[in-house]
C-alpha cells in the first residue's frame, strides 16, 4: 500500500508539472505570437511613415513597438533575477496574459539550463536586438524627415534596411518557436515515460497486493471454517451443559424448599416457643428460666434471619435474576423493614427513622434491594444502644442512592478499609471466606449483579454511615 499511495502521488505531482509545464510553453507561443504582431504591424506603419510623412504612422510605429521592447525588458528582468513586479510589468506590456505570467516565470527559471531552452532565449535575444536597430532606424527616419533630408534613393536604401531587419527578426521567431516547441516536446516525451513507468509500478503493485489479499481471504475462509466446526462442537458442549444446568437447578429449587419447610419452620416453631417461655419466665419471675429462655428466642430469630437471607439471595442465583422488574414504592419496602426490626430496635433502646422519598418509585430488583436493606439495618441494630437508625433513599436523573446511618459504636477504620478493599477487588473468594461475617458480604457481592457502588464512614467516630449508589442507566 505504501508502495501505490507513493507512486500514486509521484504520478500527481509529475501529472502537475506537466500541464504547469505545457501551460507555460503555451503561454510563451502566444507570447511569441503578439511578439511578432507587434513588430510587424510597427514595420508597416514606419514604412507608411517612410513614404507619407504622417506623424500619425510614426505614432503608431512606437505603440506597437512597445509589445517585443517589453518581452525584451521581462527577458532581461528574468536574466538578471530582478524582482518578479519587474518582470510582471515587462510581460505585462507584452500584452500577455496576466493568468500565464506566474508560469511563464517559472519556465524560464527552471529550464533555463536545459539547451533547447538556452537556445532558444539566445534566439529571442537576437530577435531583441534587431527591434533595437529597427527602434533607431526609426528614429533616424524621423531626423531625416523633420530636416526634410530624404530623397527617394534614399527611401529606398532606407526601405532595403527594414526589409532585411524584418526578415531576421522573422527568422529569430521561427528558431525560437521551433526549438520551444521541439524542447517542450522532448521534455512531454520524458514525462510522458515517467507517467508509463509509475502507472506499471501502480498496477504491479495493486496486482501484487490483491493476490496477497486474495490469498489471505482463500486462508481466512479456511481458517473460518475450521472455526465454525470449533464452534459448532462448542455449542453442542454449551447446549449439554444447559440441560445439565437445568436439571441441577430444578435439584437445587427441591433443596431450598426443603431447607423451606423442613429447617424455616422448626425454627420458627423453636423462635415462637422461646419467645412464650421468656414472657411467661418474665411475668413469674424466674430469673434463671428467663435468661436461657431470652437467649435461645434471640438465636433462633437470628438464625431463621440468616436462614430467610441465605434462601432469598440462593434464588437471585438460580432464578431469574431480574426477578420482579415491576414498579414499587421504595419507602414501603423500607418501611416494612423498619417495622420488622422495630421491636428489636426498641428493646435496645433505640428508635428508627424512615426518610426515604415518600413518593419515590423504582423497578431494580425488589428481592436484591430487600437483602441488602435487611443486612444494613439488622447490623445496625446489632451495634446500635439507646440511639438512633437512619435510613433513606432518594434519586435523581441518573442514579437512586440509598443509605444507613447509625450513631452505634461505628466501624473501626480497618473493617472499613477492609470492606472498601473487598468490593474494588471484586475477589469472589474473599466474599465467601466471610473474614467479619456473612451478611456485609452478601450485600456486596448482590451490588456487583446491580452494579452499584458502596462506601463506609464513621464521621468523629460516631456511628457507622453506608451510602449506597445505583445507576439508573
Amino acid at each position: 500500500m505504501i508502495i501505490i499511495l507513493t507512486a500514486c502521488s509521484m504520478l500527481i505531482v509529475i501529472n502537475f508539472y506537466t500541464i504547469k509545464t505545457l501551460s507555460a510553453t503555451r503561454a510563451y507561443v502566444n507570447g511569441e505570437s503578439h511578439y511578432s504582431k507587434g513588430h510587424n504591424i510597427a514595420t508597416r506603419n514606419l514604412i507608411n511613415y517612410l513614404f507619407t510623412s504622417n506623424k500619425k504612422y510614426w505614432i503608431k510605429f512606437k505603440e506597437n513597438l512597445i509589445t517585443p521592447m517589453g518581452d525584451a525588458k521581462a527577458r532581461i528582468a528574468l536574466t538578471k533575477a530582478l524582482d518578479k513586479e519587474t518582470i510582471k510589468q515587462g510581460f505585462r506590456e507584452g500584452k500577455n496574459k496576466e493568468e500565464d505570467l506566474d508560469d511563464m516565470i517559472w519556465l524560464f527559471k527552471n529550464f533555463n539550463g536545459f539547451s533547447f531552452f538556452k537556445k532558444a532565449i539566445i534566439e529571442w535575444k537576437g530577435g531583441d536586438v534587431l527591434n533595437a536597430e529597427l527602434y533607431q532606424t526609426g528614429v533616424r527616419l524621423q531626423k531625416k524627415i523633420e530636416a526634410n533630408q530624404l530623397d527617394f534613393k534614399t527611401k529606398i536604401k532606407i526601405l532595403q534596411q527594414l526589409d532585411y531587419i524584418n526578415n531576421q527578426i522573422a527568422i529569430k521567431e521561427d528558431n525560437f518557436s521551433n526549438l520551444l516547441g521541439n524542447g517542450t516536446r522532448t521534455v512531454k516525451y520524458y514525462l510522458l515515460l515517467t507517467n508509463i513507468f509509475f502507472i506499471c509500478v501502480i498496477i504491479g503493485s495493486i496486482s501484487i497486493y490483491y493476490s496477497s489479499m486474495l490469498q489471505k481471504l482463500i486462508n481466512s475462509k479456511q481458517e473460518l471454517n475450521q472455526q465454525k466446526e470449533q464452534l459448532e462442537a462448542i455449542i453442542k458442549d454449551l447446549e449439554r451443559t444447559k440441560l445439565d444446568l437445568n436439571t441441577e437447578i430444578i435439584q437445587h429449587k427441591k433443596i431450598i424448599g426443603t431447607i423451606s419447610h423442613d429447617i424455616r419452620s422448626p425454627l420458627k416453631y423453636i423462635q415462637l416457643i422461646a419467645k412464650h417461655l421468656t414472657s411467661t419466665s418474665k411475668k413469674a419471675k424466674n430469673t434463671i428460666t428467663y435468661k436461657y429462655a431470652n437467649s435461645i428466642y434471640k438465636s433462633s430469630s437470628q438464625l431463621y434471619d440468616f436462614t430467610k437471607t441465605l434462601i432469598e439471595y440462593s434464588k437471585i442465583y438460580i432464578e431469574d435474576k431480574d426477578y420482579n422488574q415491576k414498579r414499587y414504592s421504595v419507602y414501603d419496602l423500607i418501611e416494612n423493614k423498619k417495622n420488622f426490626f422495630e421491636e428489636i430496635a426498641l428493646n435496645n433502646g433505640t428508635k428508627i427513622i424512615n426518610n426515604a422519598d415518600i413518593n419515590l418509585k423504582s423497578n431494580i430488583n425488589i428481592r436484591i434491594i430487600s437483602i441488602i436493606i435487611h443486612n444494613l439495618l439488622d447490623n445496625a441494630v446489632k451495634n446500635t444502644n439507646t440511639g438512633i437508625i437512619e435510613i433513606g433513599a432518594q434519586s435523581d436523573t441518573e442514579k437512586i442512592t440509598y443509605w444507613v446511618k447509625d450513631t452505634g459504636v461505628g466501624m473501626s477504620p480497618d473493617i472499613i478499609d477492609y470492606y472498601t478493599k473487598l468490593f474494588e477487588n471484586r475477589d469472589p473468594e474473599k466474599l465467601i471466606l466471610s473474614t467479619y461475617g456473612i451478611g456485609l458480604h452478601l450485600v456486596l457481592e448482590l451490588l456487583i449483579i446491580l452494579k452499584g457502588d458502596i462506601v463506609f464512614s464513621n464521621p468523629n467516630n460516631d456511628g457507622t454511615t453506608v451510602t449506597i449508589d445505583i445507576n439508573l442507566k
